[in-house]
């Protein structure tokens, strides 16, 4: 047998309702079914309208895309300076010899090595920025997260396969 109302819960309904918690958050805090819920909210004058969670819903998407454009736009800048890096000059060094002698040697340009991967990180660099410019067109928005997290992996593993390769000559 359900337990009376009190005035208690009609504070309390009023309190969370006016911080913004949801219908199903106020049953579960209050230990009611919504229904209860909703009947004494109206009771109250108050109302569950979703027009306030669809207009912070399309707030939240837009801030999103907005983000999206954002890392676009730092990706494209990063690869313009790592296309830059395939006609800069490089320097190989290494540690070696019985006292383990640093050496090193600069290249009029990357070796084939670092090349190659310079052409790999950008590569997934642009396919990462040009996804992310899809998603802000309306294309492919569950897979944002997967780009960025692709992307990351791939930089860090570039990064740290070109430092063990130099530190490694």
């Amino acid at each position: 047998m359900a337990t009376a109302w009190t005035d208690e819960e009609s504070t309390r309904l009023t309190e969370l309702h006016a911080a913004g918690k949801s219908l199903h958050f106020i049953a579960g805090e209050l230990g009611r079914s919504k229904e209860t819920v909703s009947r004494w909210a109206e009771k109250l004058g108050l109302s569950f309208s979703r027009e306030k969670t669809a207009k912070a819903a399309e707030a939240v998407h837009v801030d999103n895309k907005a983000r999206r454009a954002r890392i676009e736009e730092r990706l494209l800048v990063k690869s313009e300076d790592m296309l830059a890096q395939l006609d800069e000059p490089a320097i190989v060094y290494s540690f070696g010899g019985q006292f383990n002698e640093y050496a090193e040697h600069e290249l009029d340009k990357p070796d084939p090595v670092a090349q190659k991967h310079i052409v790999q990180a950008l590569s997934t660099a642009l396919t990462a920025a040009n996804k992310l410019h899809e998603m802000n067109a309306g294309q492919q928005a569950e897979k944002a997260v997967s780009a960025l997290v692709q992307m990351q992996g791939a930089l860090e593993q570039f990064a740290a396969q070109y430092e063990a390769e130099q530190q490694g000559e």
